[in-house]
Order: C-alpha cells, then sequence, then structure tokens
C-alpha cells in the first residue's frame, strides 16, 4: 500500500513559522558555542552533478566565512535511485547541457568511466588533505578515464578508502538525505547547483557572506521568446506529468503557459506516480521532497503545502476523466484544479464531492463526467507513456520531451528545474 502524506504533518513541516524558529535556535546554539558556522558537502565522485558541483566549493570557501568540511559517500541506495542505469545516462547528458550556463565545465564520455579509474579516484580522494581542491580536480581525472593522472601513490589502503566512503555515507543518511552534490547547514539541504542559490541566500541571511563578495550562483530563468522565428516551425512538447507529484503540481501553470509564449503545440502524457508503480520512494526522500517542493513554490509564487495527499484512488479517478476533458480541450485545466485542490488548498479531491469541484472549477459538466468516472480505459495509455518515458531514458516526473515537425526528438529533461533549458532548447530549433 503506498504511503499517504498526512496533512497535519506536512503542515508542520512546510511552516514557514517553524522553519524560521528552527533557523533561530540553531544559530543561536552556534554562536553560543563558539563554533565557526560548518556547511557539510557530500561528494559523490562517480556523480556528474557532484563534480559540476565540486568546481565552486573553493569559490564558496572564499566568499562566506564558514568551515567547509567535505564528506565523501557512495552512490544512492536502490531505493533511492530505482532506476540507477537511466540516471547515470540522464546525469552525464544533462551535466553536460547545464555546464555551460553555469561557466563550468563537464564532457559526456557516453558512459561511465572504467572501474579502475573509480577505484583510484576514491583512493585519490580519501588521500587528499584539501578536498575542496583536490576534488574537482581528480573528477577532471576520472571522468577523463586518465587512470595516469590520477594518484597511484596515495598513501591510504582500499580497508581505509572503502571506512572513509562509508563513514560519509552513513552521516549523510543520518542527517536525512540520499544523494551526492548535496549541501548540509544547520537542519537544511541544498542538492546541486539547482539548489546552490539558497544555501547562499541563507548564509547571506545568517550574516555569513564576506564584505565585497558576491553570490556566486543564481537561479536559472525561463527566457521570453523575441520576436517571430525565423524558421517558420511549429515544435510540439510532450509533458509528462503525475497528478501525485508535488514537482509537478508546482510545475503545471508553468508548463501550459509555454504555448503562450513560443510556436508550440503542448501534449499532455500523464503516467502512474512512482509509488502506485511499485517503486519505493523512502521516507527521507519523501520529506526532502516536501520541503524542496515548497521552497520552489514559493519561490516561483505558485501556493503550495496544505496537502490532502492524492495518493491511490483519487489519481485513478482523475485520471479516468482526463481523455474525455482532453477531448473539450481542457485536459490541462482537470489537472491543474486537481493539484491545486489536493495540493495547495488540502482539499479531498478522491470523493465525489470532490472531483465534482475539481470538474466544475475546470469548466466540465459534472453530470456527464459522473456517467464515466472510475473506467479503466486510462490504464493502456498510462503505462504507454510510462514506456515512451523510459525510451528518452527519463523515468521520473514531471518530464518533457521536444519533438520537430517529423515526430523527432529534440531533447528530452526530467524535472521542473529543466524548464528553463527546455526554452533553450526551443528557441535554438526555432531560430537555427
Amino acid at each position: 500500500m503506498a504511503f499517504r502524506v498526512s496533512k497535519t504533518v506536512s503542515g508542520l513541516i512546510l511552516s514557514p513559522r517553524m522553519q524560521r524558529i528552527s533557523r533561530r535556535v540553531k544559530a543561536l546554539r552556534r554562536k553560543l558555542s563558539g563554533q565557526r558556522p560548518e556547511v557539510l558537502y557530500f561528494h559523490q565522485p562517480d556523480d556528474p552533478y557532484s563534480q559540476l558541483t565540486a568546481q565552486v566549493l573553493t569559490e564558496l570557501q572564499a566568499r562566506y566565512d564558514i568551515n567547509m568540511q567535505v564528506k565523501l559517500v557512495n552512490e544512492p541506495d536502490d531505493d533511492a535511485a530505482p532506476e540507477r542505469l537511466a540516471l547515470q545516462t540522464y546525469s552525464r547528458r544533462d551535466a553536460s547541457l547545464i555546464a555551460p550556463y553555469h561557466n563550468l565545465t563537464f564532457t559526456d564520455p557516453g558512459q561511465q568511466p572504467s572501474d579502475a579509474s573509480l577505484k583510484l579516484a576514491r583512493r585519490s580522494l580519501a588521500a587528499s588533505s584539501n578536498l575542496p581542491k583536490a576534488a574537482a580536480e581528480i573528477g577532471e581525472a576520472y571522468w577523463s578515464d586518465d587512470t595516469d593522472k590520477l594518484d597511484r601513490t596515495a598513501m591510504v589502503s582500499d580497508d581505509q578508502t572503502e571506512r572513509v566512503f562509508r563513514e560519509g555515507t552513513r552521516l549523510r543518511a543520518t542527517l536525512g538525505h540520499y544523494l551526492g552534490a548535496t549541501f548540509f547547514f544547520e537542519g537544511e539541504w541544498y542538492w546541486g547547483l539547482d539548489r546552490l542559490p539558497y544555501l547562499e541566500e541563507r548564509l547571506a541571511e545568517a550574516g555569513l557572506r564576506l564584505s565585497g563578495c558576491r553570490q556566486i550562483t543564481a537561479f536559472q530563468t525561463r527566457p521570453e521568446f523575441m520576436g517571430s522565428p525565423s524558421n517558420g516551425k511549429r515544435l510540439t512538447v510532450e509533458f509528462y506529468p503525475s497528478a501525485r507529484s508535488p514537482y509537478t503540481a508546482i510545475a503545471m501553470a508553468e508548463t501550459l503557459d509555454l504555448p503562450n509564449h513560443y510556436p508550440v503545440n503542448l501534449t499532455l502524457r500523464p503516467v502512474l506516480p512512482m509509488v502506485m508503480r511499485n517503486l519505493p520512494v523512502p521516507p527521507k526522500k519523501r520529506l526532502y521532497i516536501l520541503r524542496d517542493s515548497k521552497r520552489e513554490a514559493d519561490r516561483v509564487s505558485v501556493p503550495f503545502g496544505k496537502i490532502v495527499d492524492p495518493v491511490g484512488e483519487p489519481v485513478r479517478r482523475v485520471y479516468s476523466l482526463f481523455n474525455w476533458a482532453e477531448e473539450q480541450g481542457k485536459g490541462g485545466a482537470l489537472l491543474q484544479e486537481f493539484a491545486d485542490m489536493a495540493w495547495a488548498e488540502g482539499l479531498e479531491t478522491g470523493s465525489d464531492n470532490g472531483m465534482k469541484r475539481v470538474c466544475k472549477r475546470a469548466g466540465l459538466d459534472w453530470e456527464t463526467a459522473s456517467t464515466i468516472i472510475d473506467n479503466k480505459d486510462w490504464e493502456g495509455w498510462a503505462e504507454e507513456n510510462r514506456l515512451q518515458m523510459l525510451k528518452s531514458e527519463l523515468w521520473g516526473v514531471p518530464s518533457y520531451r521536444l519533438l520537430d515537425e517529423n515526430g523527432e526528438e529534440l531533447y528530452a529533461c526530467w524535472g521542473r528545474d529543466r524548464i528553463w533549458l527546455l526554452a533553450h532548447e526551443i528557441q535554438k530549433a526555432l531560430t537555427g
């Protein structure tokens, strides 16, 4: 049975007041102890996002009055990364695409480097006395599969190396996370370059940014399309949402707005939530996703946080009405209203009264809907949508595919974090 998020618990977890209190208490404890502020960074050498993030560590350390501690970690457990091979392939490709926008470097070698390179890289990292500086340098040699540049003389045994990585992995789990490229500061987590701006804002808020220093990173934003496309093309964006995904909920409005900015046809292809596809989502992952969704929603001014989890029957019921709504050009409106009620307003969506309200707000006739709701027709297309995602080496939601006029894939990405890059790829295809 799928775990359902409690409305009461989520309200406490996502409370801005509780966050403010927690930050003040932790800052007070630090000051009373006389300790220098400490930022922990968890580095996974075979993770492309870790390699990107490692390139800003020394600069971060130089701009803030912090003690940077780099901890070495193993790859996530299977329950936190259920599609490991897809994750590896996608991460390499994605890192290579976003690196130039951050003035960083990463080249996708097309496959993971050799086991020999990884072993040497792990040993070199475990032996380093200056990991904030060494992580990026060792990583560059690893991702080039250049064993000659890796330290073969490190005075650290294999057993010692494994112990260092186990200790870092254990600490990460104890503090409540599961990924590499993650920062931890006084009770809160920040993943990679995408969330580094939040960490920098937090450090500045705590008065830790050094005089004369500016923030290193900024949030990537979607470019506005300027003028008419020079080549006259009309593209297709396929959108893969899940009615139970908080990231989908905060991406809905922005995604549905894409055709208002670009000459694209938007096709919605919903999929079942991971937990309803028998893919595990461990508690620490659920907790991080909720907190991360809340701060992202606040940043882009999307209501979020009053939650009645729609997992299970509510998802099935709204999907049973989706094709009917699409025939009226209101499939997007149906999913949008469902998401708003479930994730922003704390209203029950699975009952007849709940679905009636969803339909009314989406401009759909409930009397007609009540005669077709709870059909099983959606099960076939939901599975087809999932299989298409996998073909594009995608597995999570929301996901996107950009297609040319012949239906050929130009770009595919996962997550609301990449809407900005999707927009860049759209503009590239329209002006190329």
